[in-house]
């Protein structure tokens, strides 16, 4: 019975945060920066009704191993814990964050800003002050997220249905829908992610992997490359102004 009322109080939470676009006013604190209020409200949103969620079912060894839930779906698609080892996802994000870094010095030298999947710019620093602001909500958004759509909604619909694949599929579809103020392709691009995410999480058995790596690629998006194009851009600027 437990089970059900916490999947009917999930569910119609994250109908609600659906149906708002975000998180819920008296959620944020009254800080004056945007970044360390999305991060306040990630933390407050997501992260503390997951633990309470996990810590009432007795399921908070779901944070270092993979629930059972998702084993066969886990053997089915090809990811069983252990599968996945950190060389493998350190060559993936070294990969990309050198790509991500060419394509922003091949654009700051064109003085546009880096190239993003989706409307970012609510979340983009503005400037350097930003940057540490950002650069905590970049982290907020690894843990918090993680917690609630790779672990605790997947987990409580796998729970109530006895399937893990509608657990899954349920979760992934909540988390991209939750960036649909990035448009269409900021949908589809989290979608994409957050299934790479749970099966980072399938295939390492453990949470703190796909946080790691949802942290980082956010401080790459949020705070690396930001950084970076605006510094290029003044550069490549101050260098065409003074040949003229």
């Amino acid at each position: 019975m437990l089970v059900f009322i916490l999947l009917t109080l999930t569910l119609a939470y994250q109908a609600a945060l659906l149906r708002r676009g975000g998180m819920f006013a008296p959620l944020r604190l009254r800080l004056a920066s945007r970044h360390l209020r999305g991060a306040s409200a990630l933390w407050l949103g997501y992260g503390l009704p997951a633990l309470l969620g996990l810590l009432a079912t007795v399921r908070l060894a779901g944070l270092a191993h993979l629930p059972p839930e998702f084993l066969p779906l886990a053997w089915y698609v090809g990811v069983p814990p252990g599968s996945i080892g950190i060389a493998l996802v350190l060559v993936g994000l070294g990969a990309g964050s050198l790509l991500g870094l060419v394509l922003t010095w091949w654009r700051a030298r064109r003085g546009r800003a880096p190239w993003t999947a989706g409307d970012v710019r609510s979340i983009m620093p503005a400037s350097d002050a930003d940057l540490w602001p950002a650069a905590v909500l970049a982290v907020s958004a690894g843990v918090a997220e993680e917690l609630f759509y790779r672990l605790w909604l997947p987990l409580i619909v796998a729970m109530a249905s006895g399937s893990g694949t509608a657990g899954v599929i349920v979760g992934t579809l909540c988390f991209a829908a939750m960036h649909r103020y990035q448009g269409w392709a900021g949908v589809a691009a989290n979608t994409i992610g957050g299934g790479l995410l749970m099966a980072l999480y399938m295939g390492s058995g453990a949470l703190w992997l796909p946080i790691v790596v949802h942290a980082l690629v956010d401080l790459n998006a949020l705070v690396l490359r930001p950084a970076l194009s605006a510094r290029w851009r003044r550069r490549f600027s101050s260098s065409v102004a003074s040949r003229s």
